[in-house]
């Protein structure tokens, strides 16, 4: 091979760098159209998922009702909803409740 007719920075006789360049393009086109279809499909699931909402509160009890049956319960309902047990959840509404620093209205009791 004579060193005069090879050229290595003549990157345009190179069929390789071409196929190097052009898939890079490729890939790259590929990857943007794919990080497309991924952004449109989760707005979508977001928009979708907003129209089709739920009650979270659907309990047929009444505020009282569901006080009571949340304290007469399993302990561990109770506990995880107010981070205390039933027992010191009716202590503490007894003390506020004899010291006057809460009353029961028309519309709710103390333990509610």
């Amino acid at each position: 091979m004579d060193d005069a007719n090879f050229a290595p920075d003549d990157e345009q006789n190179d069929p390789y760098s071409d196929n190097v360049a052009s898939n890079c393009t490729n890939y790259n086109r590929n990857r943007n159209r794919a990080l497309a279809r991924a952004v449109v499909a989760a707005a979508g699931h977001r928009l979708n998922s907003r129209r089709q909402r739920q009650p979270m509160h659907n309990s047929t009890l009444t505020g009282s009702m569901r006080v009571e049956e949340l304290l007469n319960g399993h302990e561990e309902i109770i506990q995880g909803m107010i981070s205390m047990k039933a027992e010191t959840f009716r202590s503490l509404s007894n003390l506020l409740a004899c010291r006057e620093l809460l009353k029961p209205t028309h519309n709710m009791n103390v333990n509610e």
